[in-house]
């Protein structure tokens, strides 16, 4: 077995201290944003431009579109990004993740209603404040490194967080390209054809629940019943 991201492997969490974060992060404000990184392997813009369109909580699936990003000068980037649909790929939505989704959208509601000064410009997206305006990295980025502070853990990169889970998909993965197919090899390599978006990922139901039970911490919860 090949482990992908032992090469940089201070600019990531290895398993073990990837199952540390995610039992620690639970209950976070940011809980449902760190596991999508994590779990779709999302660069921050692809988080921060999610809309609740891409998200299909009938069928359960997420739709994720690469951003091409334009620069305004040597640090920011244009607020509004163009998706490039033609690259879009459909995920299942896990049910861990569905649950939080929800929990954000009904929260979002009650902001609305509360909050007097709620921007409504920016009810499209996923990540906004609670007072309606939207993240900006530095919030996810400086929460991350409290909870890896908290919890002696490295002090990585927002970066880092959407590959922790690179050696655990391509363990659980049925074949290669399975593994390519959902860390979206062709997206983070900026070819352009999309060659796996036909991909039936639903047919590898072990792996969804490896996936599932992973993000509930339930192999944590079980090996610390055991030890008792």
């Amino acid at each position: 077995m090949i482990y992908l991201n032992e090469i940089n492997n201070e600019n990531t969490f290895n398993l073990k201290q990837t199952k540390a974060f995610l039992k620690a992060c639970k209950g976070n404000k940011y809980e449902c944003f760190f596991k999508l990184i994590m779990t779709y392997g999302l660069s921050r813009i692809e988080l921060v431009c999610l809309e609740w369109d891409d998200i299909d909580f009938d069928n359960n699936t997420i739709t994720i579109y690469p951003i091409s990003q334009e620069r305004t000068n040597q640090i920011y980037y244009k607020w509004e990004m163009e998706k490039k649909t033609h690259l879009g790929r459909t995920f299942p939505l896990l049910t861990n993740l569905k649950k939080l989704l929800l929990e954000v959208k009904e929260k979002q509601e009650i902001n609305k209603i509360a909050n007097d000064d709620y921007d409504f410009t920016n009810n499209k997206y996923v990540c906004v404040k609670n007072d309606g305006t939207r993240f900006n990295f530095n919030t996810l980025s400086r929460n991350l490194r409290y909870i890896a502070r908290d919890n002696n853990l490295p002090e990585i990169l927002l970066s880092g967080l959407s590959i922790c889970l690179d050696n655990f998909i391509c363990e659980k993965a049925r074949d290669y390209d399975y593994y390519r197919a959902w860390t979206r090899f062709d997206c983070k390599y900026k070819k352009s054809n999309n060659n796996y978006a036909d991909f039936n990922f639903n047919k590898n139901k072990k792996f969804l629940n490896a996936m599932n039970d992973l993000l509930e911490c339930e192999n944590q919860s079980r090996k610390s019943d055991m030890e008792m």
